[in-house]
């Protein structure tokens, strides 16, 4: 039983766990001009925030992202999809504001779960527990889920396909970023040893 005891006691675990539903992503910027004629533009706006911004309106019935692809389904090929549909929007006609608003709950890009999990075991090296040793092995995406960066929602004018078969997407109304590995988490964890006295 000493055995036993010794073997099972002492261990530490730990887990930071979380969960949400995907970014919003911002709706297109108008490209009419409106707040420039206006003089409100970021030209005429020396404020950091760059001035206002009217955006495109929203097409009823258009999907917002593209048939083939769903930002939780695993399945898009970010080197070769588009994954936003540009005829769900429509330019605001000249010297009118657009209809939509910044953001909408159901423009969101994919869920991206943080999960880290530690475990570790202290070890007494004197008597009367003055001298400790603790060994901890830590954990980031613990699973190694894939995650992408969010698609380039800008300009509604810009739904370039890939015009380069078998060579990488490089710009275009929904591309994502996928360059020396921008967006990705991958699974990485570290040994880590503390001793107190």
């Amino acid at each position: 039983m000493k055995a036993m005891s010794w073997a099972v006691r002492d261990w530490t675990f730990g887990t930071v766990l979380r969960y949400q539903s995907g970014a919003v992503i911002r709706v297109p910027g108008s490209n009419n001009g409106l707040l420039t004629q206006l003089g409100r533009g970021p030209a005429n706006n020396p404020a950091l925030w760059g001035g206002g911004a009217t955006y495109v309106n929203r097409v009823p019935g258009q999907p917002l992202f593209l048939s083939n692809t769903d930002p939780n389904c695993h399945c898009i090929d970010a080197t070769q999809q588009l994954v936003l549909n540009p005829a769900a929007w429509t330019d605001a006609a000249a010297g009118q504001f657009g209809t939509a608003a910044p953001y909408y709950n159901d423009y969101r890009w994919q869920r991206q779960p943080q999960e880290a999990l530690n475990f570790g075991r202290n070890f007494k090296l004197a008597k009367e527990g003055k001298v400790n040793l603790n060994v901890r092995a830590e954990f980031q995406n613990v699973f190694n889920r894939v995650t992408l960066s969010s698609p380039s929602a800008n300009n509604i004018a810009s739904p370039t396909a890939n015009n380069n078969p078998g060579k990488a997407l490089s710009a275009g109304f929904g591309f994502v970023n996928t360059f020396n590995g921008a967006g990705t988490a991958p699974r990485s964890g570290q040994i880590v040893a503390r001793l107190t006295f």
